[in-house]
């Protein structure tokens, strides 16, 4: 009865929170910069993020976190409103409100399986800087994702729809609620998005990130001594794709010489839109190639996913699933970026 009445509650907020947004020319997404009007024009209200705070502090249970949720929620909703634009300080606060909730919920990695981590890893310091630096850079790679219609929303919920699925046949130690809490929302979210009618926007993937990020390291700790314990690198195969996204984007900065904060239209679904746009020409809509963009890369991912439930507990064959990841990801990169500046840039 819960999860029905998120449903209906979260499709009713959207409708009432768009329409508010879209009359009054609020808290809708800006086209100021290249990167935001690359894949669409049109001033789409950024409304996703609210709709998951909603629920997870009606619905939710933990004070705690949920205040903390709404800490990293209310610098996204700042963020939306251009009140806070500089990516430094952004960084900054995202960093402070991390390291608190790290420390104070005692939420710390334990365990990766990769070896060199490990040996530090019993470090309570070490174990709180490393655990920071893999929320931020969760964080801010699912920021990069929002900009493509499904991509965020629906990598999430294939996330959470095989955790879910996973610990149910196993008998695994989930919070089950939560994690249902964020599916039923992200549904309804997935649904408006797909329409180009709401994004998560700053506040959305933030929060979404943090939340996801949080529950899985809880996850990952509580089931370490199962009869078929979780192997971490289970969780890093499912939070693979924004991570490596942000990662491999700080990279080819560093490598052009170009700003690090500085956004640019390089990324993997922005490449990925460019080639079926001019492979269609006219075609087709522009918003419809903006949600087959994403959903192409979810059904990747979902393929991935299903493989690595089946071997969820076995470091090794997981190991070698998140290499083949990164290879399919560069060898994607490289074709399209090439046939791009070939047949496109070029002319």
């Amino acid at each position: 009865m819960i999860f029905e009445l998120i449903i209906v509650l979260s499709t009713v907020l959207l409708f009432l929170f768009n329409f508010f947004c879209t009359k009054y020319s609020f808290l809708l997404d800006q086209k100021n910069q290249s990167h935001k009007s690359f894949v669409s024009r049109d001033r789409v209200p950024l409304t996703g993020g609210i709709i998951l705070i909603i629920n997870l502090i009606i619905f939710g249970s933990n004070f705690y976190f949920s205040f903390f949720f709404l800490l990293i929620f209310i610098l996204g909703i700042f963020s939306d409103l251009n009140i806070i634009i500089k990516p430094s300080i952004k960084f900054i606060i995202q960093l402070i409100i991390t390291l608190l909730f790290v420390y104070i919920s005692d939420l710390y990695i334990v365990v990766t399986k990769i070896f060199f981590i490990d040996y530090f890893i019993n470090n309570k310091l070490f174990s709180l800087i490393f655990t920071v630096f893999c929320l931020l850079i969760l964080i801010n790679g699912t920021n990069f994702i929002d900009g493509i219609n499904t991509l965020a929303a629906g990598y999430y919920l294939l996330i959470l729809s095989v955790i879910i699925y996973l610990s149910s046949k196993n008998q695994l130690n989930l919070d089950f609620n939560v994690f249902f809490i964020l599916l039923f929302s992200l549904l309804v979210i997935y649904f408006f998005n797909l329409f180009s009618k709401t994004y998560l926007g700053d506040s959305g993937s933030f929060l979404l990130s943090f939340v996801v990020g949080s529950y899985l390291i809880n996850f990952c700790n509580n089931n370490l001594y199962s009869l078929k314990p979780v192997s971490p690198i289970f969780v890093l195969l499912l939070l693979w794709y924004p991570a490596f996204e942000n990662f491999f984007s700080i990279l080819r900065r560093i490598i052009n010489a170009t700003y690090l904060t500085k956004a640019d239209n390089y990324h993997l679904h922005q490449l990925i839109f460019i080639f079926i746009k001019f492979r269609f020409k006219k075609n087709i809509s522009i918003n419809y190639i903006n949600s087959v963009s994403g959903n192409l890369i979810n059904f990747f991912n979902l393929l991935i996913f299903i493989l690595a439930s089946q071997f969820y507990y076995h470091t090794k064959y997981l190991s070698y699933l998140v290499i083949i990841n990164i290879l399919v990801y560069l060898f994607f990169y490289y074709i399209l970026k090439k046939q791009i500046n070939k047949n496109i840039y070029s002319k």
